[in-house]
């Protein structure tokens, strides 16, 4: 009897390496946009699984759809980019895995197929992906510093 595994889209931090053969990733989330979802779906993607105990810093890609929106913000180490062509004035509440309220910051919302292609991207060449134009954002710690 196999082990039958929840969906990939079921954890809202995805590795790279734990994406099982087989699996489109892109087309899990299209699929799951496809249906029409009523709340911001979010997820954090790197290469390889985080160790929150670790010093560590890889890239990630965090991503979203909620119907014909999308979502896209990188970060790597202590820097945060975010798309220039972004049209979200104010924080937005987007659900990590449709479960756990999360915010993206201002400038993070673009086209749901951009943010799908970045995916794609980042997938393909583990770089930040280059279909979108970026610039620097706050970090965490400075945007809740600013928040004072």
């Amino acid at each position: 009897m196999s082990e039958e595994r929840a969906p990939i889209t079921h954890g809202g931090f995805i590795s790279m390496d734990a994406i099982p053969p087989g699996v489109d990733l892109v087309q899990e989330v299209r699929a799951i946009n496809d249906a029409g979802v009523r709340i911001p779906w979010m997820w954090v993607l790197t290469e390889v699984r985080v160790e929150f105990t670790a010093e560590e810093d890889q890239p990630a890609l965090t991503f979203g759809v909620h119907n014909e929106i999308g979502a896209v913000q990188w970060d790597e180490g202590e820097d945060t980019y975010l798309p220039v062509e972004g049209s979200n004035q104010e924080w937005v509440a987007y659900w990590l895995a449709g479960s756990h309220e999360s915010y993206l910051q201002p400038h993070s919302e673009v086209p749901v197929e951009t943010a799908l292609r970045a995916l794609a991207e980042f997938l393909e060449t583990r770089r930040r992906p280059t279909c979108v134009e970026w610039r620097r954002g706050e970090s965490l710690v400075e945007a809740l510093e600013g928040a004072d």
